[in-house]
């Protein structure tokens, strides 16, 4: 198969697009202006827009005749789909994680764990975590993937990378203060303390935890600390 010259930029242009999509460069619904990206990554009409073409076919860009591409809105419906099918397949990877994996993989847990948690501490001080959200969006993903990893399972990953993307693009838009509370710090602790004590019923419980962000009934489950603040 023939490879165009701008083959290797369109890749570039679609990894920076895509990953800003996921921790909230550009919001849901948000125009994507090409000449301002076109400046912002010094490259070709042709190489963005076959970055752009190739997200809106996973469904991260909407194309609009005549109006050109935007972030794509997620509905209410979407959102509480991606939490449910993150919640099974995480769930179901984790299962089959904590039965194989080996040392290696809880020295990679324990790293992933470490750095995720560092930036998570200094997110609790901040008033604005604004600053953290691309490094925090990353690690979180590092994180994730690690506990899972173990699995074995090439094409279940696959699935949950899109899915999970699909998540954290419409929790960065709908959740206040980018999808972190002062609980995820303790939720993420409580995963890993799990994992790496081979406690699946636990660690599963745990999961279901981080992950309720929506009632069956479609109203947005309270944190603790929501409550709290609704009392006074």
């Amino acid at each position: 198969m023939d490879i165009s010259p701008d083959s290797t930029s369109s890749a570039d242009i679609y990894d920076s697009l895509r990953d800003g999509l996921i921790w909230g460069r550009w919001k849901s619904g948000q125009r994507l202006k090409p000449q301002h990206l076109k400046d912002e990554f010094g490259c070709s009409t042709a190489a963005l827009r076959e970055a752009l073409l190739r997200l809106a076919g996973e469904g991260f860009v909407e194309n609009e005749k005549n109006h050109g591409f935007r972030a794509v809105e997620h509905s209410d419906e979407t959102f509480q789909q991606a939490a449910h099918l993150r919640m099974v397949l995480e769930c179901e990877a984790v299962e089959l994680a904590l039965k194989q994996g080996d040392f290696e993989w809880e020295m990679a847990l324990n790293a992933a764990h470490h750095n995720l948690d560092y930036i998570e501490a200094r997110m609790e001080q901040a008033e604005d975590v604004t600053p953290f959200v691309k490094r925090w969006s990353r690690q979180d993903w590092v994180f994730h993937s690690t506990l899972l990893g173990a699995c074995n399972s090439d094409l279940l990953m696959r699935i949950y990378k899109s899915v999970y993307d699909t998540f954290r693009m419409c929790a960065v838009s709908r959740i206040e203060g980018f999808g972190f509370s002062q609980l995820t710090r303790r939720e993420h602790r409580a995963i890993y303390d799990a994992a790496i004590a081979r406690d699946l019923p636990v660690c599963i419980g745990a999961i279901r935890t981080h992950l309720a962000l929506y009632r069956d009934d479609n109203r947005p489950i309270e944190r603790p600390e929501q409550m709290e603040r609704d009392k006074a």
